[in-house]
């Protein structure tokens, strides 16, 4: 699947998000700040960066900023609880937001439409294969 990076202080909330993503398929690399996002994104195979902001700003602008200065600038999903927040999503250009709270398949469908992956549901039988639902 893809390569996710997942820029998330709060390490309960970072965990629950990591097991959504990574119960999807993806790779799921996490940075608890954004000059350890920044550093992370420098070596590249990041597909979408996954950045949580608790007030609309918290370095949103100039994680953007380093980011569009990679070759292949990763497309970025903001999530944050700011009333600010769908303001700054615009300014900066994100791919995807989501106002907090949101549930982790919220996360996972936001990934998905960014990267163009059918979202799998899984079924209530623990021992179910993973089935095709169209949303």
């Amino acid at each position: 699947m893809s390569s996710i990076l997942l820029v998330q202080p709060d390490p309960e909330l970072s965990e629950s998000w990591r097991e959504a993503l990574t119960g999807y398929g993806h790779d799921v690399l996490v940075a608890t700040g954004v000059l350890s996002a920044v550093a992370r994104a420098r070596e590249g195979g990041i597909d979408v960066v996954v950045l949580d902001s608790y007030d609309g700003a918290g370095g949103v602008a100039e994680l953007v900023a380093e980011l569009e200065r990679l070759p292949d600038a990763p497309p970025v999903v903001l999530v944050s609880s700011s009333p600010r927040a769908p303001a700054l999503s615009v300014t900066i250009g994100a791919a995807g937001f989501l106002m907090k709270p949101c549930e982790p398949a919220d996360l996972v469908a936001a990934v998905h439409k960014i990267t163009n992956v059918s979202v799998r549901h899984r079924s209530d039988e623990p021992t179910s294969p993973m089935r095709e639902r169209d949303e």
